[in-house]
């Protein structure tokens, strides 16, 4: 039985070679990364915490559907992303900020607490819950930044301190 490989015969494919398809795929995501790397190193601090806020959102939808496909260790890792996410958003926060960061320091804590209780559980309404939460969160950073970019100042100020939104 003979196969015929048209790269061999001389027709046109419509998939480059494994190596080449391969090797393609890495320069992609190097570029991305790349990408993202400068998209990440000239934001404005309001506009990186919007970033991390996305970011969990995406790992949360994620492990939400992972749940519903039976792919726990997907949804377990998903989750965890997310976990890190709040984690760092509540460990970059400005204690001087006074009730801004008290109540910020809470909301981070309960969402914390939740995504622990949804991975153990692997319980897909606790998932829901958070994205909520994050969701609200984030379109009220969105707002705050998009009214320093409208007002031309660099943030806002509470108790004295200035909480950097802006450039």
């Amino acid at each position: 039985m003979s196969t015929m490989n048209p790269a061999v015969n001389g027709l046109a494919t419509d998939h480059p070679p494994t190596g080449q398809a391969a090797l393609a795929r890495a320069n992609a995501q190097r570029a991305t990364a790349r990408y993202q790397q400068g998209q990440t190193l000239t934001v404005t601090p309001g506009r990186l915490i919007i970033l991390l806020y996305d970011g969990a959102l995406r790992f949360l939808r994620r492990g939400r559907i992972a749940l519903e496909n039976h792919e726990i260790e997907v949804a377990h890792n998903a989750i965890r992303r997310a976990q890190d996410i709040v984690a760092e958003l509540d460990a970059t926060l400005d204690d001087r900020a006074g009730a801004i960061s008290t109540n910020l320091h809470e909301i981070y804590a309960y969402l914390l607490r939740r995504l622990i209780a949804a991975n153990l559980a692997k319980d897909g309404t606790i998932i829901d819950e958070v994205i909520a939460h994050l969701e609200s969160l984030a379109e009220s950073w969105r707002d705050a930044v998009a009214a320093v970019e409208r007002t031309g100042t660099s943030g806002i100020t509470e108790n004295g301190v200035q909480i950097n939104v802006g450039e």
